[in-house]
Formats: structure tokens, C-alpha cells, sequence
């Protein structure tokens, strides 16, 4: 149950950043807007995960800033590859980013 719970967190974390993302782009019929607001949030994420930004405000547990989580962000930096890391990113990120693009989807068709 703990990991269904973690699971809709990260969708619905996902999902409001890209509903709010949909709906501004579609309200202000600037898909560039949207395509920045996408690369943002995709930006945030890779700062969590490489430990530079310390997410505190963030329910989910992937994103714990306790000193042990901290410290094993920043041992995967060093110890792993480029190509490992960013698979290892996509993997670790895959649920809030289908969140992201489901809702951005849902907020495109719900700014008629």
C-alpha cells in the first residue's frame, strides 16, 4: 500500500506542474510557454536528483533531504557515467513525468 501511495504522489506531483503548464499555454495560446514550462520542470527534477537543489517542501520520498539521501545523490554524480545517469534519471522520474505529460494534455483540451 506504501507504494501505491508513493506512486499516486508522484503522478499527481507530476501532474500538477503539467496541468498548470497545459492550461497557461493553451489560455495564452503560446505553445512555446508551455514547451518552457515542460524544460523547467524537467530541469527542477534533475537538480533534485543530482543533489543540488534540496527539495524540503516536496512530499515525495525520493526527494528526502535528509544527510544520507544528500550524500548518495552526490556519490551517484561521481560514480556513474553520463549515459548511466541520465538512464538511471528517466527510470527514477518515469511516473512523475507521464504524470506531467497526461495532465499537460488535460489541461491543453481543459483551456477551451
Amino acid at each position: 500500500m506504501d507504494i501505491l501511495n508513493e506512486a499516486t504522489k508522484e503522478v499527481l506531483f507530476g501532474g500538477v506542474a503539467g496541468f498548470a503548464a497545459g492550461y497557461l499555454s493553451r489560455k495564452t495560446g503560446n505553445q512555446i510557454l508551455g514547451l518552457m514550462m515542460g524544460g523547467g520542470f524537467v530541469a527542477f527534477r534533475a537538480a533534485v536528483y543530482d543533489g543540488e537543489y534540496l527539495a524540503t517542501w516536496s512530499p515525495l520520498a525520493k526527494d528526502d533531504t535528509s544527510f544520507h539521501y544528500h550524500m548518495k545523490r552526490k556519490a551517484k554524480k561521481e560514480a556513474f557515467t553520463l549515459s548511466k545517469r541520465v538512464e538511471d534519471f528517466t527510470q527514477e522520474n518515469f511516473l512523475i513525468f507521464g504524470g506531467f505529460t497526461g495532465f499537460y494534455l488535460l489541461g491543453q483540451s481543459a483551456g477551451l
